[in-house]
């Protein structure tokens, strides 16, 4: 029983060195310190960019998938004849 409370203790403390010591120091080394605070000065909402993106690129999917469906197909009617 007491080797269950060292794990769970154990655990909850590699959690919280990751959160509040590998984590930052990723931050500052990755160089995404100075992202996040552009993103804060620019008031930019990251999120409601994400879905503006996907909102516009969403419908050239359905050209995309035609182009690679029937792009071929001349090439294919070439070739036999």
């Amino acid at each position: 029983m007491i080797k269950k409370w060292i794990a769970l203790f154990s655990g909850f403390f590699c959690i919280y060195f990751l959160c509040f010591s590998v984590l930052p120091f990723l931050d500052d080394v990755l160089g995404f310190k100075e992202a996040h605070q552009k993103l804060a000065e620019e008031d930019i909402e990251s999120g409601a960019w994400y879905y503006i993106f996907v909102k516009k690129v969403e419908p050239s999917s359905e050209n995309v998938r035609h182009t690679l469906a029937y792009s071929n197909r001349r090439e294919n009617e070439a070739k036999r004849d």
